[in-house]
């Protein structure tokens, strides 16, 4: 797995702190590589989506996308406002396939003129699949993310595409859990800011509505649930956020390494170890054991409530062993010899 484009942006806009995310970005490569090259010995574990899961995704976009894309055709003929049949749509990977930057560059220039024949009135498919669009983030290193949306969806309301996902997870009545949910919205978000940067290559003008649409799967098969349209306006401040971000931490790696690679200053950037890395992140084992010690360690309510503080020090101010340098110390330590005098009490019990 490699943190490139939307899925460098999610991860951002989850952990804007994050010195070595921002590394990682910068580097070359995969995230298992990026690990071996600081660590100097291979991941072993298991990291990534699984393949059955992969598998099952697979399977999900070419049923979606078979004998004309009917079964999307018909999934989306209500928001295009047309029967099914009327539905244009035209896939780019069948233009220029693969996820060279060439075959992208070539589906970006596609994607630009479709836009722009749009914009200008002329005939343009309803459905584009497979879409690229490109999100630059100033002049620099990695000076743009490619940002690939599974589809542009043509909206008669609000005048403009808008960004879809396929995403092959079973639900039942539309309804999806709340931990999918926010990754997927965040996904979007970066999809529409992509978007909202086409569009005003063209016409600065132009709004595009902070809605995306999500395409889940049938519990009865691989076939595509009804779209549902996500309001994902708090989605794209979080990814402006995780932009913001990168630029802090490209500005901060370019400054440290002097022309080296982006793995050789990891050593010298600052780690914001979250309870969520242990799922996401090949680098969180080797980032927990840079806070060991401390309350980032015992977890992200822990973390954010007593900040840097180390557990000797908290088991100090507890006993009156040390005392508070602050009001904030002062607080901490009376709730901590609060809950020393309740469980001292359990205990008696």
């Amino acid at each position: 797995m490699s943190v490139k484009g939307s899925t460098a942006l999610v991860r951002l806009a989850g952990n804007p702190e994050c010195e070595i995310l921002g590394a990682m970005v910068l580097q070359e490569g995969s995230e298992k590589r990026f690990y071996e090259r600081v660590v100097g010995q291979p991941y072993d574990r298991e990291f990534g989506e699984r393949q059955s899961s992969k598998r099952r995704g697979a399977q999900f976009e070419r049923n979606a996308f078979a004998g004309d894309a009917r079964l999307l055709r018909e999934a989306f003929a209500n928001q295009v406002g047309t029967t099914a049949d009327r539905v244009m749509v035209r896939n780019l990977m069948d233009d220029h396939p693969g996820s060279k930057d060439d075959a992208r560059i070539a589906r970006l220039r596609i994607t630009r003129d479709i836009l722009a024949d749009r914009l200008a009135g002329r005939t343009a498919p309803d459905i584009i699949v497979q879409p690229q669009l490109l999100l630059p983030t100033r002049p620099g290193p990695k000076p743009y993310f490619f940002i690939a949306p599974d589809l542009l969806v043509w909206t008669p309301e609000s005048g403009t595409y808008l960004p879809g996902d396929l995403k092959s997870f079973i639900v039942r009545e539309n309804e999806v859990s709340a931990g999918d949910l926010a990754r997927v919205r965040l996904q979007l978000g970066a999809q529409n800011l992509a978007l909202r940067h086409e569009y005003h290559r063209l016409d600065e003008t132009v709004i595009v509505a902070p809605l995306g649409m999500l395409v889940f799967s049938k519990p009865n098969g691989l076939a595509p649930h009804a779209p549902r349209v996500e309001d994902i306006g708090g989605a794209i401040e979080a990814v402006q956020i995780g932009i913001r971000a990168f630029l802090r931490h490209r500005q901060r790696v370019d400054e440290l390494r002097a022309g080296a690679e982006p793995y050789t200053v990891v050593g010298d950037l600052q780690p914001s170890f979250k309870d969520s890395c242990l799922a996401s992140c090949v680098m969180a084992q080797w980032c927990r054991q840079r806070v060991a010690g401390t309350a980032a360690d015992m977890g992200d309510v822990a973390g954010r409530m007593l900040g840097g503080a180390t557990i000797d020090h908290l088991l100090a101010l507890m006993t009156g062993a040390a005392a508070p340098i602050d009001e904030q110390q002062r607080i901490i330590a009376t709730e901590l010899r609060a809950l020393g005098g309740r469980d001292a009490i359990g205990r008696a019990a």
